[in-house]
């Protein structure tokens, strides 16, 4: 898919952002962005610079990103565990099923 121009306004600056998602969803990450700097302005006295505002939106992104992160590892780590579990009791139970089965008949002697 090929990059294009999405027109985007972020704390009254209207951005030019190109990308390779849809325009949609380029406006919802512009959005969320704006909703967290006004978050972080409202109830403010004097007007805060852009580049303070936008630094702490980063961290505050970058906490959500890292807490994510850690929240998906530690997921993954417990499907891993109780894959391997799940592994361990077909294992063993192949193995009963293997010792519980009766043997083969002898073939019959040729004379």
């Amino acid at each position: 898919m090929a990059k294009r121009s999405v027109q985007v306004e972020i704390a009254g600056q209207r951005l030019s952002i190109r990308s390779d998602e849809g325009t949609q969803y380029v406006q919802q990450l512009a959005d969320y962005v704006d909703a967290q700097i006004r978050q972080l302005t409202s109830g403010r006295r004097g007007t805060p610079s852009v580049q303070r505002v936008a630094l702490l939106v980063a961290i505050q992104l970058a906490d959500e990103l890292f807490r994510e992160r850690d929240l998906h590892d530690r997921f993954r780590a417990r499907v891993a565990d109780k894959l391997a579990s799940l592994r361990e009791a077909l294992d063993a139970h192949e193995t009963q099923l293997t010792a519980a089965a009766p043997a083969a008949p002898a073939a019959p002697a040729e004379d």
